[in-house]
Protein backbone atom coordinates (compact mmCIF):
# COMPACT_ATOMS: atom_id res chain seq x y z
CA UNK A 1 0.00 0.00 0.00
CA UNK A 2 1.49 3.11 -1.14
CA UNK A 3 2.02 6.39 1.67
CA UNK A 4 -0.89 8.74 0.16
CA UNK A 5 -3.12 5.49 0.23
CA UNK A 6 -2.44 5.20 4.13
CA UNK A 7 -2.77 8.72 4.28
CA UNK A 8 -6.04 8.37 2.84
CA UNK A 9 -7.74 5.83 4.76
CA UNK A 10 -6.18 7.85 8.13
CA UNK A 11 -7.96 10.20 7.54
CA UNK A 12 -11.11 8.98 6.64
CA UNK A 13 -11.10 7.16 9.79
CA UNK A 14 -10.02 10.11 12.03
CA UNK A 15 -12.71 11.71 9.91
CA UNK A 16 -15.58 9.35 10.40
CA UNK A 17 -15.29 10.93 13.77
CA UNK A 18 -16.02 14.46 13.01
CA UNK A 19 -19.79 14.40 13.03
CA UNK A 20 -20.22 11.78 15.78
CA UNK A 21 -20.48 14.40 19.08
CA UNK A 22 -22.62 16.47 17.47
CA UNK A 23 -25.33 14.03 16.97
CA UNK A 24 -24.81 12.16 19.79
CA UNK A 25 -25.27 15.54 21.77
CA UNK A 26 -28.32 16.13 19.22
CA UNK A 27 -29.79 12.78 20.61
CA UNK A 28 -29.47 13.29 24.19
CA UNK A 29 -30.17 16.65 24.89
CA UNK A 30 -32.69 16.76 22.04
CA UNK A 31 -32.74 20.29 21.14
CA UNK A 32 -31.11 22.26 18.11
CA UNK A 33 -32.03 25.54 18.41
CA UNK A 34 -28.28 26.67 18.35
CA UNK A 35 -27.50 24.96 15.10
CA UNK A 36 -27.75 25.70 11.54
CA UNK A 37 -29.41 23.69 9.22
CA UNK A 38 -28.39 25.48 6.30
CA UNK A 39 -24.44 24.80 7.37
CA UNK A 40 -25.50 20.62 7.45
CA UNK A 41 -27.56 21.15 3.91
CA UNK A 42 -24.23 22.71 2.24
CA UNK A 43 -21.78 19.93 3.46
CA UNK A 44 -23.99 17.92 2.16
CA UNK A 45 -24.19 19.04 -0.78
CA UNK A 46 -20.17 19.47 -0.88
CA UNK A 47 -19.65 15.68 0.29
CA UNK A 48 -22.31 15.04 -2.91
CA UNK A 49 -20.06 16.57 -5.33
CA UNK A 50 -16.43 15.31 -3.55
CA UNK A 51 -18.49 11.68 -3.56
CA UNK A 52 -19.61 11.61 -7.57
CA UNK A 53 -15.29 12.99 -8.08
CA UNK A 54 -14.06 10.47 -5.48
CA UNK A 55 -16.15 7.55 -7.82
CA UNK A 56 -14.94 9.25 -11.23
CA UNK A 57 -11.40 8.25 -9.73
CA UNK A 58 -12.29 5.60 -8.08
CA UNK A 59 -10.71 6.47 -4.83
CA UNK A 60 -12.37 3.73 -2.38
CA UNK A 61 -11.58 5.30 0.79
CA UNK A 62 -12.83 9.06 0.02
CA UNK A 63 -16.06 7.57 -1.53
CA UNK A 64 -16.68 5.91 1.90
CA UNK A 65 -15.47 9.07 3.42
CA UNK A 66 -18.39 11.12 1.99
CA UNK A 67 -20.67 8.71 1.93
CA UNK A 68 -20.61 8.40 5.49
CA UNK A 69 -20.60 12.36 5.95
CA UNK A 70 -23.35 12.68 3.72
CA UNK A 71 -25.17 9.96 6.14
CA UNK A 72 -24.59 11.48 9.60
CA UNK A 73 -25.49 15.54 8.20
CA UNK A 74 -28.32 14.07 6.51
CA UNK A 75 -28.98 12.84 9.81
CA UNK A 76 -28.84 15.69 11.85
CA UNK A 77 -30.65 17.82 9.58
CA UNK A 78 -33.41 15.63 9.58
CA UNK A 79 -33.11 15.84 13.96
CA UNK A 80 -32.99 19.74 13.43
CA UNK A 81 -36.14 19.19 11.82
CA UNK A 82 -37.58 16.57 14.47
CA UNK A 83 -36.52 18.44 17.45
CA UNK A 84 -37.05 22.13 16.36
CA UNK A 85 -38.92 24.14 18.64
CA UNK A 86 -42.19 24.88 17.71
CA UNK A 87 -44.48 27.53 18.65
CA UNK A 88 -47.47 27.65 20.26
CA UNK A 89 -49.90 29.73 19.05
CA UNK A 90 -52.98 30.93 21.17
Amino acid sequence: MELSQILGWTGTVIGTFVGIPQLVKTIRTKKTGDLSAMTFVLIVATCSCLLARASAIREAAFMFYYTLLIVINSLQIFLIWRYRERKINF
